[in-house]
């Protein structure tokens, strides 16, 4: 297995998702998994070091960086969620601090 592919799978995301977590094109993940084009080592080592910071490659980490590391997960797990319309509303007071968490959780509740 190639070095991207399994930085990649450390992560468990698809293709698609690890180059929106880089901030890359999906083609690039493709092309150096299938090896039809190579990344620069730099960009290899790059990778490594933002996937360490945040927490999927484990190295002794502070509390606030597996916070930030929840964080970054959460995020990423509520892009694959699907909503009903009628949450929308609450989940925008939510993020935007509006209302608490617990305030957020009895909404739902009451739905």
């Amino acid at each position: 297995m190639n070095t991207i592919k399994e930085l990649r799978t450390t992560t468990k995301m698809s293709q698609s998702k690890f180059a929106t977590y880089l901030g890359i094109p999906v083609a690039n993940i493709q092309h150096w998994e299938q090896g039809v084009a190579s990344p620069p080592t730099y960009l290899v080592s790059l990778i490594t070091r933002v996937m360490k910071n945040d927490g999927f490659i484990n190295d002794d980490l502070s509390v606030i960086q597996k916070d930030a590391i929840r964080q970054a997960r959460a995020t990423l797990a509520v892009e694959d969620m699907q909503f009903p319309d009628q949450y929308i509303p609450d989940i925008k007071s939510l993020v935007s601090g509006k209302i608490s968490r617990e305030e957020y959780q009895a909404s739902i509740v009451s739905l």
